[in-house]
C-alpha cells in the first residue's frame, strides 16, 4: 500500500495561521477573530479532504480494501464473493451490536428499534455510515450491558463495520447516563456475503491456484465451492501417488452433494498420476451441561432469555472451530459469561463428548478428520436466595 502523508485537522489549521501571519501580516489569529473562523473553516474542509483521499486509496489496495472495493479487486483475478448459508447468517446476524452503560442505572433503559447507530467518521473513514436496531433494547435496572441486532441503514455495498467500529448512536440517554456502544462481529451490507477475510485470503492465493498440480491450487479451488467451509489436505494418504482431501462443510450435517462440486472444481487443476479422494471430515459433537446462578428477583421470562443467549454464544463458539482446533473449556466459560450482565456465577456440570466426559481443561480430535461441532447444550439456572441454590 501506498504511503500517505495526512495531516490532522488541528495541524492543517496551524499552518493556515501560520501562513496569514507570515504573508498577509494578519496577526490577529486568536479564537472569535475571522483570520481563525476561516483557518478552522478551511482546516475542517482541508481535513476531510485528506480523510476521503485517504479513504479511496485505502479501497484500491488489496491489504485494506472492504465491501465493493474488494470485489472489484477480486473481479481482477476472476475470484468471486461466496454466499453463506442461511445457518450461518443467522449465526452472524445474532446479538452483532452491544450497548454498555458506564454505571448500572435505577430502572431499565429501553433503546427503542430504529435507533441509528454509526462509526466514527475520525477514526476510520470520512464516510459515516448509519445501521438500524431491528427491535428494541432493553438494558435492565442494575445492567450495565444487552446485546441487539442492527442491519444497514444504506443499499449500497460499499461499507463493511469493522469489528468495534460502530461507536456512535442517536440515542437521547437519561440524565447523568452515558450509554456506549460497540459491533463486536463484523456487520456486511450483504448479510449473506463470504467474509472480507476469507474472501481476501482467496484472491491472494489466486496467482497460486493459477498454477495447476499444486496444494494451494487444489486447496483454493476447493474452497471456492459454496457450501465449503474449510479444506485440508493430506498427502500420500494411501501411499505415494494418492491424496485426501477432507471438506468442512460450512453448516455441519449439511453435505448434499458437496463431494462431488469439490471433485467438478478440483479436477482442473489436480495433478496428473495423483489418485485424489475426497471425503467429508467426521463431526464431534461436544455436548455441554452448565449451571448459572442468577440475582434474587430475576423473573421465568428473563430467566429463560438470559439461558437461551448463552446458549446461543456457547453453539456459535463451538461451531466456530474447524479441523485441528482445540477446544476449550475456559472460553466456554468466558463465553457464558460475557452473554449477559446478570450472570453471577458459572458451573459448568459435565462437558462430554460421545458419551464420555471430558475431565481435562482442553479438547482435540485425535485425528485430521474430526472438528468439533455444537451438540446438545443446557444452560439450567438457579435464583440466589432461592432454596435451590
Amino acid at each position: 500500500m501506498p504511503t500517505i502523508n495526512t495531516k490532522t485537522k488541528d495541524e492543517i489549521i496551524v499552518r493556515v495561521l501560520n501562513s496569514l501571519e507570515q504573508n498577509a501580516n494578519i496577526t490577529a489569529t486568536s479564537p472569535g477573530s475571522v483570520a481563525r473562523a476561516f483557518a478552522d473553516a478551511f482546516g475542517t474542509e482541508m481535513f476531510y479532504l485528506y480523510e476521503s483521499f485517504k479513504e479511496a486509496v485505502s479501497q484500491t489496495s488489496l491489504s485494506t480494501a472492504s465491501g465493493r472495493g474488494l470485489d472489484l479487486i477480486g473481479e481482477m483475478y476472476n475470484v468471486k464473493r461466496k454466499t453463506l448459508s442461511d445457518q450461518l447468517v443467522y449465526e452472524r446476524t445474532t446479538a452483532n451490536i452491544e450497548f454498555i452503560l458506564d454505571k448500572p442505572y435505577i430502572s431499565d433503559i429501553i433503546i427503542p428499534k430504529d435507533t441509528l447507530v454509526y462509526n466514527d467518521v475520525g477514526s476510520y473513514n470520512s464516510t459515516q455510515y448509519s445501521y438500524k436496531v431491528v427491535n428494541n433494547i432493553v438494558i435492565l435496572a442494575g445492567v450495565t450491558k444487552a446485546y441487539g441486532i442492527v442491519t444497514p441503514n444504506f443499499q449500497s455495498n460499499d461499507h463493511v463495520a469493522s469489528v468495534a467500529s460502530l461507536t456512535r448512536h442517536n440515542f437521547i440517554t437519561p440524565p447523568g447516563v452515558i450509554i456506549f456502544c460497540s459491533n463486536p462481529k463484523e456487520i456486511y451490507p450483504v448479510i449473506n456475503a463470504e467474509s472480507d477475510d476469507n474472501y481476501r485470503r482467496r484472491i491472494l492465493s489466486a496467482v497460486k491456484v493459477s498454477a495447476t498440480g499444486t496444494v494451494e491450487a487444489l486447496r483454493f479451488s476447493a474452497l471456492a465451492v459454496n457450501g465449503v467451509r474449510d479444506i485440508r489436505i493430506r498427502e500420500a494418504s494411501y501411499g505415494l501417488g494418492s491424496c485426501e482431501i477432507i471438506i468442512v462443510p460450512e453448516v455441519p450435517g449439511r453435505v448434499g452433494n458437496l463431494p462431488t462440486l469439490v471433485n467438478a472444481a478440483i479436477s482442473q487443476v489436480k495433478p496428473l498420476g495423483i489418485r485424489m479422494n475426497t471425503i467429508v471430515a467426521n463431526t464431534v459433537p461436544v455436548n455441554v451441561q452448565a449451571t448459572i446462578t442468577l440475582p434474587y428477583g430475576t423473573g421465568s421470562t428473563l430467566r429463560n432469555g438470559i439461558q437461551n443467549q448463552a446458549a446461543i454464544f456457547v453453539k456459535r463458539y463451538l461451531n466456530s472451530l474447524t479441523i485441528g482446533d482445540t477446544m476449550s473449556v475456559q472460553e466456554i466459560e468466558r463465553q457464558i459469561r460475557i452473554s449477559s450482565d446478570l450472570i453471577r456465577s458459572i458451573n459448568i456440570t459435565d462437558i462430554n463428548v460421545l458419551g464420555t466426559s471430558i475431565n481435562r481443561k482442553e479438547f482435540r480430535p485425535q485425528t485430521e478428520r474430526d472438528y468439533v461441532v455444537s451438540g446438545d447444550i443446557s444452560i439450567n439456572s438457579v435464583i440466589i436466595g432461592l432454596s435451590n441454590y
